[in-house]
């Protein structure tokens, strides 16, 4: 590991500069004087490890907190009502910064388009869990629990088909802003954790020692329906050793990425593959993790 000081200088006439009230948007997205946006950006000592802190700390609060907000905003009518006017800003913004970081090549841009994405991937959540986006009452009926079979894989599939629908809106709408541009973190962000769902999800179809029952609120409780058998099937072993192999890959380049920029971008989407990792884990033990206990708490059921 080398320890050393490295900086990646945006030229302003490389980038143009913005004025009016576009200058005004940068500097309240950004927190920054707008003279800032393109000035110098200096990453001081940034060796591999702190790099990998930063990730760890800024993917880990993204995770637990934000998953922990979603379930304690289902309390009320009211409190889930505010969760949506949230999640929607949330959106308007992360959307707001994938656009204002596609062009700057920066750890600090790879950071705040991370958090663009993750915060469309969270009105996504919202919307689902929260109740909003469900689909026809046809669909919300809890059914005998049946064995895994193709024909039951299609109800299941259906059952979720409008929240589907919400998720590849949010892909479609970051890829679409970063579409051939430097920095596409934002996409990458939420198209990685929409894969990890959708891992997630098949594996506690076919079956799993701990699925997660008790974590649905009332209108998603139907979908307990579809989890499979309590053990886990051969489907697990096989998406974690795929998941650690992805993992590994990104930390690689991670390690020997060429400028500060990849290797953060890199190691923002390494740590979301060790988390994804520690989440099938999860589902194939016989345990209950108290991760989200104080939030549970506050919901009351």
């Amino acid at each position: 590991m080398s320890v050393g000081v490295e900086a990646v200088a945006v030229s302003p006439a490389a980038v143009p500069r913005v004025t009016g009230w576009r200058a005004r948007l940068h500097s309240l997205l950004r927190a920054r004087h707008p003279d800032m946006v393109h000035a110098t950006d200096i990453a001081t000592r940034e060796t591999t490890a702190r790099v990998a802190l930063r990730s760890f700390g800024v993917v880990v609060a993204f995770w637990w907190s934000t998953t922990g907000v979603v379930f304690a905003l289902e309390r009320t009518a009211a409190t889930r009502f505010l969760g949506l006017l949230v999640a929607t800003a949330l959106a308007v913004w992360g959307a707001s910064l994938v656009y204002l970081e596609r062009d700057r090549d920066t750890p600090s841009a790879a950071r705040r388009s991370f958090l663009g994405g993750a915060f469309l991937w969270t009105f996504a959540q919202v919307t689902f869990y929260g109740g909003w986006i469900i689909g026809p009452e046809s669909l919300r009926l809890s059914i005998p629990v049946e064995p895994p079979s193709w024909g039951f894989a299609v109800r299941a599939v259906l059952s979720m088909f409008w929240y589907q629908l919400v998720m590849l809106a949010v892909l479609a709408t970051a890829a679409f802003i970063t579409h051939k541009r430097v920095n596409r973190v934002g996409w990458w962000t939420a198209a990685l954790f929409w894969c990890v769902h959708q891992v997630a999800s098949i594996n506690i179809f076919l079956g799993v020692e701990n699925p997660g029952r008790g974590f649905f609120p009332e209108p998603l409780v139907f979908l307990e329906s579809y989890f499979g058998p309590a053990r886990n099937s051969l489907f697990l072993p096989f998406t974690m050793a795929c998941v650690i192999v992805y993992t590994l890959y990104t930390a690689l380049f991670a390690l020997r990425g060429r400028t500060p920029a990849y290797r953060q971008s890199m190691m923002l989407l390494t740590v979301i593959g060790a988390l994804s990792v520690l989440e099938l884990a999860v589902l194939g033990m016989p345990i209950q993790l108290p991760l989200w206990q104080a939030f549970l708490d506050v919901r009351g059921y």
